[in-house]
């Protein structure tokens, strides 16, 4: 700590300042891109926070913070779930087919440092200045419509990688860079709204609310193109909560009046229709809800292991079904996911930890760059974990950057 203070020291504040500034920047639009970009703009970002933070005295008053201290005490009881959950597999493992999950202790604790990764970001931010801070949300938003119209014309296009729709051979779910479309509708949900709710906060701004409205709007049509079904259905009620919310009463009644009939309208267009109507995935996803809830009551207080349920429903459904030829993987539910893999003491902490975030960001802010931005947070949030009834959007990797992300924002 002494070399990095001393460090810091011969280095001027403005120069410090603005490669933070950089690197966060970087970072921003880094989590809206592919998996391999985002580590290395965590690891860029990381190393400049370490740079620039001059003493430990920093940490230590960040997590006396209220909300930053109960996020950091709901995830270390959520690493400690994870902990106890890895050990129970070690010791008494499940097994199907004379076959159970081979636990990487180390190698699977490591993933944890998302969970942490949140009150590291929030400390880097408090160090930029509010016009720096406002620099790298508006880049996030711009880099957001950018990709935003990339993921419109990819249905169209293919570009800059075709995956197929079922069902429609000329047209392409949008995936950008992230691989899945199941992936770009839990990031995007998130820019989505806060650059809505930014539209609205600075609606008497005129270039301003251009910009809002415009990234919004363009982000719109990107998770539309997705197809995914879920989001069809979330993304709606979101979007209804948040009017509400803003809106004067008359014109929220008549906005929820409009849009209600907008959705019904939006049923009955055929692709649509088709789309949602299809029972395509439906029977493998009954089929991991039951496995996982069969993982549950096995073991009911530490579960299967943190992740390993999603081996284990190969090995379970093999059996179950005398066949090789099965759909596995995760729980493809967040809930059932957790209960299955970490058990009941599991899903406390994971609702903790969800419901404190969720709490953070609803609060009232009247200064700073957030200032205003708590109907945003809160729909987002809404919609992502209406999305986790249908898929495990929690663990993954590349969500789990965008999740950081927007909990340091909320903390600031």
């Amino acid at each position: 700590m002494q070399i990095r203070s001393r460090f810091i020291e011969t280095l001027q504040p403005k120069k410090v300042e603005k490669g933070l500034k950089i690197a966060f920047l970087i970072y921003g639009i880094c989590s809206l891109l592919s998996m391999a970009a985002m580590s290395v703009g965590a690891a860029l970002l990381f190393v400049m926070i370490l740079l620039s933070t001059s003493s430990f005295q920093e940490w230590k008053h960040e997590v006396k913070k209220p909300f930053s201290r109960r996020v950091l005490t709901w995830s270390l009881l959520l690493f400690f779930c994870v902990l106890i959950s890895l050990i129970s597999a070690i010791f008494f493992p499940l097994e199907y087919s004379h076959q159970h999950s081979e636990v990487h202790f180390f190698k699977d604790l490591t993933k944890c440092w998302y969970f942490f990764w949140p009150l590291i970001l929030v400390v880097g931010l408090r160090r930029l200045t509010e016009r720096s801070q406002d620099q790298v949300l508006n880049t996030w938003i711009g880099a957001f419509a950018i990709l935003s119209v990339i993921g419109i014309l990819q249905y169209f296009t293919a570009w800059p990688r075709g995956q197929g729709i079922p069902g429609e051979p000329t047209h392409y779910h949008t995936t950008l860079f992230l691989g899945h479309h199941l992936s770009v509708a839990s990031i995007l949900i998130f820019p989505f709204f806060i650059a809505l709710d930014r539209a609205w906060l600075f609606r008497k701004t005129p270039k301003k609310k251009l910009f809002y409205g415009l990234a919004a709007a363009l982000g719109a049509g990107a998770l539309y193109f997705t197809y995914s079904r879920t989001l069809w259905m979330a993304l709606p009620i979101g979007i209804l909560v948040w009017v509400i919310w803003r809106l004067p009463k008359k014109w929220a009644i008549a906005t929820v009046l409009v849009a209600v009939l907008g959705v019904i309208g939006a049923t009955q267009y055929p692709p649509i229709a088709q789309r949602i109507h299809t029972s395509m995935g439906i029977g493998d996803r009954r089929t991991l809800w039951a496995a996982n809830w069969e993982f549950f009551l096995s073991r009911p207080l530490t579960g299967v292991g943190w992740r390993h349920n999603h081996e284990l429903s190969g090995f379970y459904l093999m059996e179950k079904m005398n066949t090789k030829d099965v759909f596995a993987g995760h729980a493809h539910n967040n809930f059932l996911d957790v209960l299955g893999g970490m058990g009941l003491f599991g899903a406390i902490s994971w609702l903790g930890w969800c419901l404190v975030t969720l709490w953070a960001g609803a609060r009232k802010r009247v200064s700073g760059i957030t200032s205003g931005l708590n109907a945003g947070w809160v729909c987002a949030w809404l919609v992502f974990h209406l999305n986790g009834l249908t898929q495990v959007n929690f663990w993954e990797a590349k969500v789990q950057h965008q999740i950081a992300w927007i909990v340091a924002w909320t903390l600031l």
